[in-house]
């Protein structure tokens, strides 16, 4: 009897716990998931060839498509208009390329396999909005070991992209707290203030980010922070932070690592002859960091080829690619250096536009990338949040000198409230056991 009544006394125990835990607004512990890609128009997925689909539902969405001009749209959140549209008609749109892949989902970088522990407070358990800290090194997508060529479609001169790249973090601790005013001179953000917002992540985010003068809504322009188009800076390209919400977000940076094999843009050099700049693509990135933070890439020299040959080859995940398929005439470690000038900005549940104007060898290059992140509970108590970060990059590779806008997205999904809960009445159910037998 003795048994019974410690089972039946740990029962409603177990069920007082559970109603409790999904009444009451205090920290939750979770195993949070995700995953991560970045577009940087036509000329560069991160990664080039994911391990985890870009395509979902809902917020878990990370597939946007690009296009000239004003048409880019998180496919399911955005249009053209910046209105809820999850099943958009083809009629709505010019598309000619996939953010994630041409036409086909090339995926996504995955999260380290079981997930990492975090614990969210101040409105988790309620609604949205509960502060968390994003753990080190959640994000993780091995280098492949092998390079994987695509095409990248109409940006003549670049013929095709190859990458081995393995991508993590964040880093525990932050490396670079330079950002620019919005009076165009440089702001050097107090080091403890930085640090002490590294991965934090919460409502109006924006107020303990350094150098965000304009407050959470905000255009910047290249050479002009405040500008009101793309045409106001140094540069045809231009991000651009609007919407409200409960302005959720926070800083990160990922961290790109080359692979054992060679990382290369491959660039027609004139006279039918063939160059290959060299992508390092070492370190923490900007994108997601903070506020205007900046990073330059010098890359080293390439081979030069007098002429090479294209074909079609199929390949896994990608499918059809046209590439290169030879090269002749071999003139040695002659393509020129590339240098490479970023700007990063943090990440947010807000819309972001990232876009750019010109030309590149007489090509036109308008390109408008536009996404919007969310942070949303569902029936059963499960969190999604969805973040968005711009980026804009200028990038000298050999005759190119291109504009590129960058939109970056992480889908982070918690796991049901009530699902941790009846976890927790498991247990208990398993040391009621335990004692009953052995009473």
């Amino acid at each position: 009897m003795r048994g019974v009544r410690s089972l039946s006394a740990l029962l409603a125990g177990g069920a007082l716990l559970l109603v409790a835990g999904m009444s009451a607004a205090v920290p939750r512990h979770y195993v949070m998931t995700g995953k991560f890609t970045s577009n940087r128009g036509i000329l560069i997925n991160i990664p080039v060839v994911g391990d985890t689909p870009c395509a979902g539902v809902g917020l878990s969405n990370l597939r946007i498509m690009s296009g000239p001009g004003l048409t880019g749209h998180s496919v399911g959140s955005m249009t053209q208009t910046m209105q809820p549209n999850p099943t958009p008609t083809m009629a709505q749109h010019q598309f000619n390329q996939f953010a994630n892949g041409d036409k086909k989902d090339y995926q996504c970088a995955g999260w380290v396999a079981g997930g990492k522990k975090v614990v969210t407070t101040g409105g988790t358990g309620k609604g949205t909005g509960g502060a968390f800290t994003i753990p080190t090194k959640g994000l993780f997508h091995p280098a492949p070991g092998v390079t994987t060529a695509i095409m990248v479609p109409k940006a003549t001169p670049v013929i095709q992209l190859a990458t081995s790249f393995g991508i993590t973090g964040p880093r525990k601790v932050g490396t670079l707290a330079m950002s620019t005013s919005p009076t165009g001179g440089l702001y050097m953000a107090s080091t403890m203030q930085w640090k002490s917002n590294w991965r934090k992540f919460k409502k109006n985010a924006h107020l303990g980010q350094p150098g965000r003068v304009q407050g959470a809504m905000f255009t910047y322009c290249w050479g002009n922070p405040g500008c009101t188009n793309v045409t106001g800076g140094t540069k045809p390209v231009i991000v651009k932070y609007t919407g409200g919400g409960n302005q959720f977000g926070g800083t990160m940076s990922y961290v790109i690592t080359a692979g054992p094999n060679v990382s290369n843009l491959a660039i027609g050099a004139g006279g039918g002859g063939l160059g290959f700049a060299l992508l390092g693509g070492m370190g923490s990135q900007v994108t997601g960091r903070g506020y205007a933070v900046k990073l330059s890439d010098i890359l080293a020299s390439g081979p030069l080829w007098a002429m090479y040959k294209l074909g079609y080859v199929t390949k896994p995940v990608v499918g059809q690619q046209k590439l290169i398929t030879m090269v002749y005439g071999y003139s040695g470690i002659g393509f020129p250096m590339a240098k490479n000038y970023n700007r990063g900005f943090p990440w947010t549940t807000m819309t972001v536009l990232a876009r750019n104007t010109g030309t590149v060898k007489k090509n036109i290059r308008d390109t408008t990338l536009t996404a919007k992140g969310g942070d949303t509970v569902t029936a059963m108590g499960q969190r999604n949040i969805s973040l968005v970060a711009g980026g804009l990059a200028r990038a000298l590779i050999g005759p190119v000198i291109s504009n590129t806008p960058e939109i970056t997205q992480m889908y982070l999904p918690e796991p049901s409230r009530a699902a941790q809960m009846l976890a927790g009445v498991a247990a208990l159910l398993g040391i009621a056991g335990w004692r009953a037998r052995r009473s």
